[in-house]
Formats: C-alpha cells, sequence, structure tokens
C-alpha cells in the first residue's frame, strides 16, 4: 500500500495527581481524542512535512545524518536517545526559522532523529514522503498531545521500514468500516521504545506513562516508575473541559512541595488520602466492568470519589477559580468532576453515567461553553494506536487522510 495512516489517543490522568510525586500510584487512561498522520512514499528525495495544528509545512531532503547517532545498523530493537549535541545539530540542519515556535522546533527534530534511526536500521534507506498530521488533541493542555504524534510516528515509520507487519485487520460491519486492530505484543512494545525516543527529545526525561497508554489504549497504574497494565478497565464516557488557562506544572509540583516539606504532618495524611482513592476508584473501575457496565451504585461511588478527590487536590492548592467553575456548573446538575493533570489550569473531566440525561449533558456543555471553556464528549480506555485502512466513522479520520 503506497500511504499509510495510523492514529493514536491521547491520555486522561483519573486520580493519583501530585501524590504520585511522593510514592503514590496513579491512574491513567487513553481518551478517545486522537491524533492521525499520514504518510505517502514520493518519487523523490524529499520529505515534505504538513503540520496545520501547529502552522508547520516544511520541504527537507532524505538522508540527513549527523555524527552521534548511535542506533546500530539493522538492531531496530535498541534505540538509542539522542544526545545533546545531536539534537541541537538537528535543530540547525531543520530549515526551521529562527522565530520558530518550540512545539514547530521539538516535532521537526523529533521526526528528523526517529527517521534517520529507523532508515538506519533497515534494510534500506527510508524513502521520500509526504507526512500530514492532525490532531484532536489541544495542544500543551496536559493531554498527552506529544505522545499521541510519538507514537503516529514510532508507528508509521517502522511499518514504512518493515520493522512491523501489515497484520491482520478486523471489520465492524455495522459502521461499515475497515481498521488495523493490533500489531503482535512484541511489535506494540517496540513502537513504544521508539516513541520514548520521541518523547525524550520532547520532554527531556518523561515518565514513559504517556506514550505506554498511548501505544496500548486502555488505562494503567503508575508507581515509583513501575507501569501496571490495567485490563479490568471499561470504557466509560466522559466530557473533558478545556479551562485554556495556562499553567506551569513545575510551579505547581514545586509549591506542593513546599507545603509538604513545612506541614509533612497535614499534608503526607492527603497525599495518602488521594492514594486510597486511586486505589477504590481502580477497585470500582473493575467491579463496574464485571457488572456489565450496568450498576448505578457503583456509578455513585466513581462520582463520590471524584468529588473527594478534586477536594483534596484543592486543598493542596492545585485547583484554579476556572477549575472550580467547572465543578460547579457540573454539580449543578448532579454530576461529578475533577481537574486532570497537574491543576492550575489545563483541563477537567466530567463523569457521564449511563443515566444521565442527554439534555443535562446538552445543559452543562451549553453553559461551560458561554463562560469560554472548550468542551468534548468522549471516552476513556478505548483502543490505542491502530492502522486504518478505509474511512471510519467511529474514529473521525480528518478528511484527506484516507488510505488510497
Amino acid at each position: 500500500m503506497r500511504r499509510i495512516t495510523v492514529s493514536a489517543p491521547g491520555k486522561v490522568i483519573l486520580h493519583g495527581e501530585h501524590a504520585v510525586v511522593y510514592g503514590k500510584k496513579a491512574l491513567a487512561a487513553s481518551l478517545n481524542l486522537r491524533t492521525y498522520m499520514s504518510v505517502t512514499k514520493r518519487g523523490d528525495n524529499l520529505i515534505n512535512l504538513h503540520f496545520p495544528d501547529i502552522e508547520l509545512k516544511l520541504s527537507l531532503p532524505c538522508g540527513i545524518d549527523v555524527s552521534g547517532n548511535n542506533t546500530k545498523n539493522g538492531d531496530v530493537t535498541s534505540p538509542i536517545p539522542a544526545s545533546d549535541d545531536v539534537i541541537e545539530t538537528l535543530k540547525k540542519l531543520s530549515g526551521l526559522d529562527v522565530d520558530a515556535s518550540q512545539s514547530q522546533t521539538l516535532a521537526v527534530v523529533s521526526f528528523l532523529y526517529v527517521y534517520t534511526e529507523i532508515s538506519k536500521a533497515s534494510k534500506s534507506p527510508l524513502p521520500g514522503i509526504d507526512v500530514g498530521v492532525q490532531s484532536e488533541l489541544p495542544i500543551g493542555a496536559g493531554l498527552g498531545s506529544s505522545a499521541s504524534y510519538s507514537v503516529c510516528l514510532a508507528a508509521a515509520l517502522l511499518q514504512l521500514g518493515s520493522h512491523i507487519n501489515e497484520s491482520k485487520f478486523s471489520s465492524n460491519t455495522e459502521t461499515d468500516t475497515l481498521y488495523q486492530s493490533s500489531w503482535t505484543h512484541n511489535e506494540t512494545e517496540l513502537i513504544k521504545k521508539w516513541s520514548y525516543i520521541s518523547e525524550k527529545i520532547m520532554h527531556g526525561n518523561p515518565s514513559g506513562v504517556d506514550n505506554s497508554v498511548t501505544t496500548f489504549g486502555g488505562a494503567i497504574e503508575f508507581r515509583k516508575g513501575n507501569i501496571t497494565n490495567l485490563s479490568q478497565m471499561p470504557e466509560i464516557k466522559i466530557l473533558l473541559v478545556n479551562t485554556k488557562v495556562p499553567r506551569s506544572t513545575k510551579t505547581l509540583v514545586s509549591n506542593v512541595r513546599t507545603k509538604y516539606d513545612k506541614y509533612v504532618d497535614v499534608i503526607g495524611p492527603i497525599m495518602d488520602a488521594i492514594d486510597a482513592v486511586t486505589t477504590r476508584s481502580i477497585d470500582t473501575y473493575s467491579n463496574l466492568l464485571d457488572n456489565g457496565h450496568s450498576s448505578p451504585s457503583l456509578y455513585k461511588d466513581l462520582g463520590e470519589l471524584i468529588d473527594i478527590n478534586q477536594g483534596l487536590l484543592r486543598t493542596l492548592g492545585v485547583s484554579h477559580s476556572r477549575l472550580d467553575r467547572v465543578c460547579e456548573v457540573t454539580a449543578a446538575l448532579g454530576l461529578h468532576a475533577k481537574l486532570t493533570g497537574a491543576g492550575g489550569g489545563g483541563c477537567a473531566f466530567c463523569l457521564i453515567t449511563p443515566g444521565t440525561p442527554k439534555a443535562d449533558v446538552k445543559e452543562v456543555m451549553s453553559q461551560l461553553r458561554a463562560e469560554g471553556f472548550e468542551c468534548w464528549k468522549t471516552n476513556i480506555c478505548g483502543q490505542g494506536v491502530i492502522r486504518h485502512w478505509t474511512h471510519s466513522e467511529h474514529y473521525n479520520i480528518p478528511p484527506g487522510f484516507l488510505p488510497e
């Protein structure tokens, strides 16, 4: 096939924010707002990048290489992270203007490094290609937009280099769709490895949570650097709300640390309580799956745990007046919301249970949008990275991304 089209989800932290810094567990899940990447082979030695979400359109020659790239020829299973010197060299070779944004620079440099290293590990160099990227995820909102891009990048280029197979696809006769169900476990692990190489260029020292969730989908438990895939997590509908308030994760984490060091006997138990909420939530999700997603009492428990967690985070000082307003608007109609991620702005999510009237969801979204918030109805714990074969309404492939 001449064109490869892949997509990968974003991620949302459900519980455990900030407490995870102190050795507690966190619960993260895939978010079915997706990034799409289309790669089309060319007949020349050019790479054309078109990333409209970050206003990037760039043409580069194939064969860019720098001394210091260390991935061994043919050893695609052991990717080597880019050194600082290599990153700086690639920035100079990228052809970007001096006034390019950080998002543009990091997207191009991570692309060039992964393309170059996978090309070196392939039987023959990767060809000239046209690359298009579009995303449903807001950028810089703590929803894993960079991980989603990195996973798409790894999956598409590994496929282009024939390092992962065009394995079996599955069909859905109800929606007349045909899409890649999954690669083998080993192939998916390889995608995760290469996406982490891209993420390191983006973030320096990422935890590995975002690209793991985005690669495999579903949900994970994360604690002290250990990532555990959770199989007992149902797909749940949520309302995602972007406050559009910028925040600094580093500053928020630092402020909590100051409080913790000063009032360890007070803040320590709050961290323990957040950890207990996370544990109870994981158990409740598992019980909900066992009950066929239809237990009102379990959904009630999830709502209460969300409220408790938001209260604890507010006590830590990481909420924001706009986040509090989201909770007020949703609570007025009996819904439950909390911040997700570092707080101080960013995003919140609201649980939508099977019994929630559609009119209530519509009213909440109308009120929030009237106050300047962005809202999306979506779901969590869905599928990870996939390859698309034909148009799928379920996955909302953007126009121009359909395989030929």
